[in-house]
């Protein structure tokens, strides 16, 4: 007998066996998955979108063959005198980057759970309002888009867990959320990814296709109208390029819904305002190190007891916003794009106004604008309170959408001041409440970003 033939033969014998297990458990685990999903959508209470729910291939499939991207990658083509295959190629490529790989179990039977437990630990999570009769007489044939303002990467998070009985979102994700794992993350969860000032006209009209698709056939959109994070706290200005593909998607009924957030405490806050002032950005190497250190600093105060939570963190949901009624009949699809931007930019300077007037006035945030009110010389706790009262009664007053713990005014002064204070943005010297001058830009981004609703009440 060949030396070793024995154990070769063996080795043969355990693949011919392995290969046919791992096969059968591979089916067995994919009917287990199957069966959890189905069941887990049944428990939900309202109806997935069809675009979410196809697979990742077969929606690429769909788009690579798609007439009107076909035209569009014909007509660059023509223009570029590279052949259209090797558009082809880079159509390929660009899907594969974009569309999501959304995961019914990942998103509601874990994600969910995982969402909520990290923002009840940090935060305590509130709707504020709600104008609930009138989203609720939205038509079930319309396609939707939730329209934020954007404070903080945790808005995700916490839209998405606000809505979680209600409808699954597909969020616009930018480029920083492609890093393991927080790629395959948002994936699993349907959103889909965006280079930002990305030039390559292919990838806009891929990118156009894909959000048209999805908008017309009904999945529920997120985007967040700035475009990017506020730096100094205040609302920006409109970004137009999602808004302009989904206005010109062909949808049925294309619903808006204002939805404002904000927190008592941001926790990127510090890095914004550091951008906001022009100074150089953190390297990654620093940033990691100083995350590092952060999160080891919450777990040993959670160990010793020693742990407050962050505040509050609030969104409310505003009057949903129709388009045709705003766009009065206008078809931007038959309009080139020097004749319908005047038409999005207003349109998108009116979704920033309905959003800002959705925008929570949260504790701190109330704190913060009154004290930035005060004058010069810094005030007692009493001058404060009793200031900080008159502005949340005339607030109050104008229907402003105030956030009250309880319910009490003196609660909302309690806990604003006592979020500023554990921070040491305020310190009491001699009875007085004393911001240290290089946390007064801090202070600002919080007062900031409600300026635009309680600036009028400053003279009174």
């Amino acid at each position: 007998m060949i030396p070793g033939l024995g154990w070769w033969l063996l080795a043969v014998a355990g693949l011919g066996v392995l290969i046919p297990l791992r096969r059968a458990s591979r089916r067995a685990l994919r009917r287990w998955s199957w069966r959890h999903a189905l069941r887990t959508r049944r428990e939900l209470g309202f109806r997935l979108n069809s675009v979410t729910l196809t697979r990742k291939q077969r929606l690429k499939a769909e788009l690579l063959t798609d007439p009107e991207l076909r035209a569009r990658i014909a007509a660059l083509a023509s223009e570029s005198g590279r052949e259209e295959a090797s558009h082809l190629a880079d159509v390929s490529l660009y899907l594969d980057e974009i569309i999501p790989n959304f995961n019914l179990i990942t998103t509601y039977r874990y994600g969910k759970g995982l969402a909520g437990w990290l923002l009840r630990s940090c935060y305590r999570v509130r709707i504020g309002r709600s104008a609930e009769a009138a989203l609720n007489r939205i038509p079930r044939d319309a396609s939707v888009v939730y329209v934020m303002n954007h404070r903080s990467n945790a808005d995700y998070l916490l839209v998405a867990f606000l809505l979680a009985n209600r409808v699954s979102i597909s969020y616009a994700v930018g480029e920083w959320a492609r890093v393991w794992p927080l790629e395959r993350l948002f994936r699993s969860f349907g959103s889909f990814f965006v280079r930002r000032r990305f030039r390559d006209p292919l990838y806009h009209a891929v990118l156009e296709r894909y959000v048209q698709r999805a908008v017309a056939q009904g999945t529920t959109q997120g985007i967040f109208i700035e475009g990017g994070l506020s730096r100094d706290g205040r609302l920006q200005a409109p970004k137009l390029g999602l808004l302009d593909y989904m206005l010109r998607a062909g949808a049925k009924d294309l619903v808006f819904i204002p939805v404002g957030i904000n927190y008592d405490r941001v926790v990127e806050d510090s890095n914004l305002v550091r951008e906001a002032l022009g100074k150089p950005r953190r390297t990654p190497l620093a940033l990691i190190r100083r995350t590092s250190l952060w999160l080891l600093g919450l777990a040993w105060r959670g160990a010793t007891r020693r742990f407050h939570r962050f505040g509050y963190a609030v969104a409310n949901f505003g009057q949903p916003i129709y388009a045709r009624s705003i766009l009065e009949g206008a078809d931007l699809r038959t309009l080139d794009w020097e004749a319908r931007k005047p038409l999005l930019e207003a349109f998108g300077e009116a979704l920033v106004r309905a959003v800002g007037t959705e925008v929570p006035i949260t504790p701190v945030a109330a704190v913060a604008w009154v004290y930035r009110h005060m004058g010069e010389a810094p005030p007692g706790r009493t001058e404060l309170r009793d200031r900080l009262l008159d502005v949340l009664a005339q607030a109050q007053d104008r229907g402003l959408p105030l956030y009250l713990p309880r319910g009490s005014f003196q609660r909302t002064f309690d806990v604003g001041l006592r979020v500023l204070l554990l921070r040491r943005i305020l310190l009491v010297e001699e009875g007085r409440l004393v911001l240290p001058p290089h946390k007064a830009p801090l202070l600002d981004y919080y007062a900031h970003g409600v300026a635009h609703l309680l600036d009028p009440l400053g003279s009174h």
